[in-house]
This record gives structure tokens, C-alpha cells and sequence, in this order.
């Protein structure tokens, strides 16, 4: 079992990775073999790079100090401090910065507060590299500066949903990012759910194509795409059984179906809400100002922007090692239910504002549409119930692909 509270096992990957002894399990031992394979692919890079971590905080006040001090607790800064360590270094070309962004959080003290102390504690420079730095959702929405129209109508952070956040710590990512070289900006989970020794394999794709610019993201998959690892309370799991052995795989397949069909640029990215995501600084900058989301659909909004922007070939899938942390984490049940559906009409809230008035679609695609948009919960319940009792013996996954008329019956 991978235990992101145990300090020893954290630093057991980093051990491995360097060829170090020990019998650590096959958790540890893929962990260890992400971050190798991405340390290498950083350090073949020939061209100097800055990379931006940032993350939204909101109660993460427990997850934030060591186990001696909460039952939860990862000591995540400091790891993931350590985690930055390690890749970067012996690499003179690379240096790395921090910015988390308290979303509201109403503990006392509040994250903000819990992490400026870890940060004057263990004496992180305030700018340059290795430097860790807060900032405060309520302050930008107070004074700026403006990131895009809708945001400077947020008035609360209680209209923010992590996306919010996140959205302020990338925009001042790049607002302060380095004058000169490539800056690559990424954004991942307050947990240590994703090892951040992972972050060359995302940085490569993205610097490793300055001749030719063609790739302006990379997006960590925790399943779906050969080498993603997904590891699980009982251990790590892999394609088909990452999703296959999924209690609620029928609303994920779905719910992919539904997005593959109705925003075909971003098809091929099949865990599109893995919050472990790079961009190049220069080409997400534009496409900051044009953010709308604030919740759960920020990710999707922003990945279309992106391949509006720069083309659906723009955006990178590279697999990762995902530890999946429920501890102090509100879920959805694995059971049909409102939140999944109001998942499949965010995605066709998501076409209706910025793929239909460019793109609309067509043939079964337009039939989909139709179904979707007048699918009451009644009918959703029923919908994944049926197609779940056709399961049996189907091997596909995230490519399939079922004809309307059939969805249609099933509803009925």
C-alpha cells in the first residue's frame, strides 16, 4: 500500500530512482521508475527552462503537516519541495518556483497562514529560484490585476471553486515569470497524489519542441494511455484494470463519450481533470484572459481554449503515476446519481459557449446532443443501469462508442 503520509516511503521513491536497494513494493517501484524515466528526459533537454508549480488550497491545513501533528497529514510542502530537488538537481539550465493560492479557506489558521510559517521556516527565498511563495484568491479579486473579464466580476471567493484559484496562480505565474528563456507553468493537487519528480516527462514534449512550437501543453493521464499507473488502496493498477475495474467505469466511459462527440479536439485526451498539467507560459498567457469557469469545468474550458487557439495536436497526453488520496476528500458515489449528471451537462454547457457558435456538430453527434439535453435524472439512472448490465464481456473502454438510437431505448 502507498501511504502519501509515510515521509520514509515518499523518500523511499527517490532512493529507488537512483538505483538505491530495497524492497519497497510495486507501488513504490513504478513511482520510482515515473520519476528516473522523467529526471532523464529533463536532463537530455539542451535548452534552459524555469518551471512554475502552483496550486489551490482550501482546507488543506491538515494534509499540509507532518503525521505527528494530523491523522492526514503529508507535509506536503516540504515534500513536494524535496520532489523539486531532486529533478532539478545537477541540471544547471533548470530552476523551479512555487505559488499556492489560498481559495477562502475558512480553517483557522487559515492554509495561507499554516504554509507562510512552514515557508519562513524553513527559510524558501521569497523570489528566484527555489522560491515559495502564497498568495490569497480575496486579495487579487480586491486588487488585481485583471486576469480576464469574468474573473474581475468575482466578488467572493465563496464563486470560486478551486478553478478560481488556480486560475490567479497561473496568471501570476506568468505575470512574474522569468524576463528571459522558455518558462513552462504547471499546475497540480495540494496532496501528493502526483509525484512532482514527474515533471520532466511533461516540461520534454513541451521544450523538446521549440523548433517546430507545435506542442504548447502536456497533460498527465492516470489511466487510459499505455504506462499511466493508477495506484489504488490495494496497490497499483494498469490499463484495462485501471478502468475496467472501476466500480463507476460505465459513468466515466460515458461521460468521455459524450465530450469525445461534442468536443472532438480534445478526444484524445481521456483524463482531462488530472491535475497535473503543464503549459508553455508564452502561449497560455492569451488564453487566460479568456477564462469563464471557476469550478469543476475549468480544466475542460481551458484545454479548449487551447486547442482552439493552437490546434487539438498542440496538446500532449503523457502518462503518469497517480496515487488516488481520498483521505479528506468529498467524491461522488460510484451510484448514478445528480452530480454525475450535472457532470455530462457541464459538457454541454461547455459546447454550447465555445464549440457550437465555431464548430457545430452533426449526423450522431447532433442526435446525441439532443438526447443528452433532455436526459432527466430518472432517465441518466436508468441509462447507466442498462449499460452496465450489457457490460459482460465487452473489452473496449475508452473508445467506445454506442449508436444513439440504442442510448434512446435504454432511457425509455
Amino acid at each position: 500500500m502507498r501511504d502519501l503520509t509515510d515521509s520514509d516511503q515518499n523518500e523511499a521513491v527517490l532512493t529507488v530512482a537512483e538505483g538505491g536497494a530495497g524492497d519497497y513494493g510495486p507501488a513504490i517501484a513504478a513511482e520510482a521508475a515515473a520519476v528516473a524515466r522523467s529526471r532523464k528526459r529533463l536532463s537530455e533537454l539542451e535548452t534552459p527552462v524555469h518551471l512554475t508549480v502552483v496550486w489551490a488550497m482550501y482546507g488543506e491545513t491538515g494534509r499540509m503537516v507532518p503525521r505527528s501533528d494530523h491523522p492526514h497529514g503529508e507535509d506536503f510542502v516540504r515534500a513536494k519541495v524535496r520532489q523539486l530537488d531532486w529533478l532539478t538537481a545537477g541540471l544547471p539550465g533548470v530552476t523551479w518556483s512555487i505559488i499556492a493560492c489560498d481559495d477562502g479557506c475558512p480553517d483557522r489558521p487559515s492554509s495561507a497562514e499554516v504554509m507562510e510559517r512552514i515557508v519562513a521556516a524553513e527559510g524558501y527565498p521569497a523570489t528566484g529560484h527555489r522560491s515559495v511563495r502564497v498568495v490569497r484568491l480575496a486579495d487579487v479579486l480586491a486588487s488585481g490585476p485583471s486576469i480576464s473579464p469574468e474573473f474581475d466580476r468575482l466578488t467572493s471567493t465563496d464563486q470560486s471553486r478551486k478553478g478560481g484559484s488556480v486560475l490567479a496562480a497561473l496568471a501570476e505565474a506568468v505575470r512574474t515569470g522569468p524576463g528571459t528563456g522558455r518558462h513552462v507553468v504547471a499546475y497540480t493537487d495540494a496532496d501528493l497524489s502526483a509525484n512532482l519528480a514527474q515533471l520532466g516527462s511533461l516540461v520534454a514534449p513541451i521544450v523538446g519542441d521549440e523548433r517546430t512550437g507545435t506542442t504548447v501543453g502536456a497533460l498527465g493521464q492516470r489511466y487510459g494511455v499505455d504506462g499511466a499507473v493508477l495506484v489504488k488502496p490495494d496497490g497499483p493498477t494498469r490499463e484495462p484494470e485501471s478502468t475496467g475495474g472501476k466500480a463507476d467505469k460505465l459513468i466515466v466511459l460515458f461521460r468521455h463519450y459524450v465530450r469525445a462527440l461534442l468536443v472532438p479536439s480534445l478526444a484524445h485526451v481521456l483524463d482531462t481533470q488530472a491535475g497535473f498539467k503543464a503549459f508553455d507560459a508564452a502561449a497560455l498567457r492569451p488564453v487566460l484572459s479568456e477564462m469563464t469557469s471557476f469550478n469543476e469545468t475549468f480544466d475542460v474550458e481551458l484545454l479548449i481554449h487551447l486547442a482552439q487557439r493552437y490546434g487539438a495536436d498542440a496538446l500532449a497526453v503523457e502518462p503518469i503515476v497517480f496515487t488516488e488520496d481520498f483521505a479528506a476528500t468529498n467524491f461522488p458515489s460510484v451510484d448514478p446519481g445528480a452530480r454525475h449528471l450535472a457532470m455530462v451537462r457541464q459538457v454541454v454547457d461547455l459546447y454550447d459557449r465555445f464549440v457550437a457558435p465555431v464548430d457545430p456538430v452533426t449526423g450522431e453527434a447532433a442526435e446525441l446532443l439532443a438526447l443528452v439535453r433532455g436526459l432527466d435524472l430518472d432517465g441518466y439512472v436508468r441509462l447507466i443501469e442498462r449499460l452496465r448490465a450489457e457490460d459482460t464481456g465487452d473489452p473496449t473502454l475508452f473508445d467506445r462508442r454506442w449508436p444513439v438510437a440504442h442510448l434512446r431505448a435504454l432511457t425509455r
